[in-house]
């Protein structure tokens, strides 16, 4: 009976002690309680508990800067530094590739772009961002601008937000800052997906579609779906047909 007695104390010592642990969400290293994290509302770990490694040292999604605040803001699967203001979610391609979408319910998206790296459309982004920030500074716009990694390391997206009340003033402010650095030129979209040899032979095959830049091409993959291939091959025959036929008269 003692035996017994003395078993059952120590199961009841060891339940106790295991209580006060738990184990952390991503690497699984066992926690106190009382020194342990919680992932924010609005992430991917939200209310799971995390080890402080693991809580500070997850990769960002996405940071946030608002107004002319230099302060970055960061979204992470475990932080939401923008007090629920924003959140993110992934977007799949492919099995092994996609891309961080930006979401608020305080906010509006007023405008979005590509930053590429060593792309030459990074000037006049830059030069738009600066002009945009300016207009709306003097607009008394309250605005925010959101990066949001990718799959690829070359590549952001850079997200602009205005708070929804202002939305409309705000786009308009977009179109004039647009106008004034030749942003809708088509040079500053090719050479990112397509390299220029490509996207003139796919606006030779497809004149209907008049493909000048990389979006245009991107429409049509997404439209043709599963049969953009065989209509590509197709369209090289003909075009070979074709040019043989002038050729021999």
């Amino acid at each position: 009976m003692a035996i017994m007695e003395f078993c059952a104390s120590i199961n009841l010592i060891h339940s106790q002690l295991h209580s006060h642990f738990m184990k952390c969400s991503i690497c699984d290293e066992r926690i106190r309680k009382s020194e342990a994290y919680f992932g924010d509302e609005d992430t991917l770990y939200e209310g799971k508990p995390l080890c402080d490694s693991c809580y500070y040292e997850d990769e960002p999604a996405a940071t946030v800067f608002y107004n002319r605040d230099e302060q970055p803001y960061i979204i992470s699967g475990t932080r939401n530094e923008t007090e629920g203001n924003f959140r993110v979610k992934w977007h799949s391609t492919d099995p092994w590739r996609g891309y961080y979408e930006t979401e608020s319910d305080e906010y509006a998206l007023v405008n979005t772009a590509e930053l590429l790296a060593w792309h030459e459309s990074e000037k006049m982004l830059k030069e738009f961002d600066e002009h945009i920030r300016e207009l709306f500074d003097g607009h008394g716009i309250d605005y925010a601008r959101v990066f949001a990694r990718s799959s690829n390391v070359f590549y952001q997206n850079y997200d602009l937000f205005v708070k929804k009340d202002q939305n409309v003033l705000a786009r308009l402010l977009v179109a004039k800052a647009k106008s004034e650095v030749d942003y809708e030129n088509p040079k500053w979209y090719k050479n990112i997906i397509f390299d220029e040899t490509a996207l003139n032979k796919l606006a030779e095959l497809f004149p209907e579609r008049q493909i000048k830049t990389d979006h245009d091409a991107v429409g049509l993959v997404k439209e043709l779906g599963d049969n953009a291939l065989n209509e590509l091959q197709k369209r090289m025959k003909e075009k070979e047909r074709e040019e043989r036929g002038v050729s021999n008269g």
